[in-house]
């Protein structure tokens, strides 16, 4: 093979292809996706089934949420679920998510039947996938056919490709890890066609249950909230602003990101909010457990006495101090917030208190309340100006790059994760490498630049911003940045190279 080559994998992870597209012809009306390129995706596999069997062998990866189940709308309430454990249900989801994007699962079964290797791996997003019924509907649906090189990686598992780990990694996020003996369970008796017992059933990642509950519900009102980056910095100070009702919801929320975090680290984890990111977390140990997400209700007291409300914590990270100015700035208070502890059940609590808040906006859009909130939200914003989410050689959410540095140690000398929507790559030291596929989702990385100047100019700019967020004109902020991953392999399975490569068009694959 030319250079030495003799086999090349392209990956791809965090597609998120789930939601209904817009049905109006308005340029700002993204449906309710966060994935709007399907289009493009379908055009990168296109090109790499295009590719001559008689070269390098070709494998196409897809490293996890491939679809977005917890996107998918039901008719009755309470709209969305965050584990359909129907597997017929699950499977007429998928149908719907298919049918939205036949071109590319087109594509999938042309890159098979063109003689390549399709590898999918689970994601959190996709749990259903899992189910026997549904990953057989899958094939079905991508036309794979006995004669095919096709594989799905499920149950925990890490797929190895030479002297390269690829995963999704939210195995290492305790606000998204998924309960695997849990659902090995449900996979059991749905492959027999039977019923599952309630003390058998599967409960989410408590991640799936905010998205579900708490982030979609928000979604309906603010479609920028699943979007904008960094997370927890710039999206809770915001969402805050624009509506303080949403203060004891997210009070419950941070409740159960720090009680999932108790679950395995030392330190909590933080939420993210419409990604999978987790904040920087320290004391992360024992790589390799199968770790278990918090459920709603775990017996965790501690975080939630007065005085040491768990929303606190977030806004002091978001903020890089006490976050009682702040807080104090949002006045008048919702009449009905309390803090949350540690393990309370949000899921009776409605994501708005409508005393205050969403009815405030709706009946003033550009009320005072917003205007004198502001300064606040300013002061909030200009504390992630040194954020370094997005460059692409620091990764600053730890536990992935703890996790890969100790996965290396097993002989590995790349490691590929997706989940966290940041492409990254990282040299480990020692010939080994991290890298980090990104998403083909759309995003809106904070414009810091509005934050510069004097404050009444950057008061100027930040409403402009606050604005087009509230009213949903999000067109001008949003980002795609397509990423793939390229591994070339040798005729022993040894990477000779592995690249992190921007998408820009089919004649550059």
């Amino acid at each position: 093979m030319a250079n030495g080559v003799s086999r090349q994998v392209y990956i791809i992870s965090d597609l998120h292809l789930g939601g209904v597209y817009p049905e109006s012809g308005d340029p700002e009306d993204r449906g309710f996706r966060i994935c709007t390129q399907g289009e493009r995706i379908a055009e990168l596999v296109e090109a790499v089934a295009a590719k001559p069997a008689g070269g390098p062998r070709i494998e196409l990866v897809i490293n996890g949420d491939a679809v977005d189940f917890l996107a998918e709308r039901e008719e009755a309430p309470p709209y969305w679920s965050a584990f359909t454990a129907d597997p017929a249900a699950a499977a007429r989801k998928l149908e719907a998510i298919v049918a939205r994007d036949r071109r590319l699962f087109d594509a999938l079964g042309r890159l098979l039947e063109n003689g390549h290797r399709l590898t999918i791996l689970l994601g959190n997003h996709d749990i259903e996938l899992a189910l026997p019924q549904v990953r057989r509907r899958l094939k079905e649906l991508i036309g794979v056919e006995g004669r095919h090189d096709y594989e799905f990686i499920h149950d925990g598992e890490a797929y190895a490709v030479g002297d390269v780990l690829i995963e999704h990694g939210n195995r290492y996020d305790s606000f998204n890890v998924v309960s695997q003996d849990a659902l090995r369970r449900i996979r059991s008796l749905a492959s027999r066609h039977q019923p599952v017992p309630a003390q058998y059933a599967f409960d989410p990642p408590a991640g799936s249950k905010m998205v579900a509950t708490v982030i979609n519900p928000i979604k309906d009102a603010y479609r920028f909230v699943d979007l904008l980056k960094p997370e927890t910095g710039a999206v809770v100070p915001m969402l805050l602003v624009l509506e303080p009702g949403y203060r004891s919801i997210l009070s419950r929320v941070a409740a159960l990101a720090l009680a999932a975090g108790k679950h395995r680290l030392a330190a909590p984890a933080l939420p993210s909010f419409g990604g999978d990111i987790s904040s920087e977390m320290s004391g992360l140990d024992g790589f390799g457990d199968d770790m278990s997400g918090a459920s709603f209700g775990s017996d965790i007291s501690s975080g939630g006495a007065a005085g040491n409300d768990p929303l606190d914590r977030i806004l002091a990270e978001a903020l890089g101090e006490s976050p009682g100015a702040f807080l104090a700035a949002l006045e008048p208070e919702p009449a009905s917030y309390a803090a949350a502890a540690i393990g309370e059940d949000i899921s009776s609590f409605s994501a708005v208190d409508s005393t205050l808040g969403l009815m405030q906006l709706l009946l003033g859009r550009g009320s005072v309340g917003v205007e004198r909130r502001l300064p606040a939200l300013l002061k909030a914003l200009r504390a992630v100006q040194s954020d370094q989410s997005f460059d692409r050689g620091v990764e600053t959410a730890r536990e992935y790059l703890d996790a890969a540095r100790d996965l290396s140690k097993g002989g590995f000398r790349c490691v590929v994760f997706g989940h966290t929507h940041l492409a990254k790559k990282i040299d480990l030291g020692g010939g080994a490498w991290y890298l980090n596929s990104g998403t083909w989702a759309d995003l809106i990385q904070f414009p810091v630049e509005l934050l510069a100047g004097p404050e009444p100019e950057a008061l100027a700019r930040v409403r402009e911003f606050v604005d087009d967020m509230q009213q949903g004109r999000l067109k001008r902020w949003t980002r795609f940045k397509p990423t793939y991953v390229r591994i070339d392999l040798d005729g022993d399975d040894r990477m000779t190279a592995a690249e992190l490569c921007d998408y820009a068009g089919p004649e550059g694959v």
